[in-house]
């Protein structure tokens, strides 16, 4: 696909909004300590009620196509609007955490606490397509947050984020 043919077609695709997730999953840090590694998409959706199965896709080209490629286990953490850095530190900036950092973890290690929604998964499938990987994942366990129900969940269009809002 030639340069402009590609940037059309980004762009009508900008134009479905989508939520905002953090997926997570094990991983060593630089130093070979373990940790938990996170990344931003907008690529996630239900699958199956029966099993439930979740899916998302990884790009190729990714830094962090290893850790979650190869990851067993992983989490979707769906965020609220006011998680926007949260989404920005996960789509740009070190993709590492531990215990005692400012994002320090809920009860699962897997789980952001800011996230207003939580599914912790098992790889079910993975797919080759195009210049991703789809990922299939079993649920396993999910939770919503009570302290985020009724906030508004953070969205993608056209580039920029947005919230949801009822109408």
């Amino acid at each position: 696909m030639s340069d402009p043919d590609r940037m059309a077609y980004r762009h009508v695709l900008g134009t479905f909004a989508t939520g905002v997730a953090v997926v997570t999953a094990p991983a060593q840090d630089r130093d070979g300590t373990p940790c938990v590694m996170g990344l931003t998409i907008n690529s996630f959706a239900s699958v199956s009620l029966e099993p439930k199965l979740i899916l998302w896709s990884l790009d190729l080209r990714s830094d962090r196509y290893g850790v979650f490629s190869d990851a067993k286990t992983f989490a979707i953490n769906i965020l609220p609007v006011e998680q926007q850095a949260l989404a920005d530190r996960f789509f740009r900036e070190n993709p590492y955490c531990r215990e005692g950092d400012d994002l320090a973890f809920a009860d699962e290690p897997l789980r952001l606490k800011g996230a207003m929604a939580w599914l912790k998964c098992s790889q079910y499938q993975t797919q080759m397509l195009g210049d991703h990987l789809v990922i299939v994942g079993q649920v396993e366990q999910f939770d919503q947050s009570d302290t985020h129900f009724g906030e508004h969940g953070l969205t993608y269009f056209r580039g920029r984020y947005g919230r949801t809002h009822s109408l």
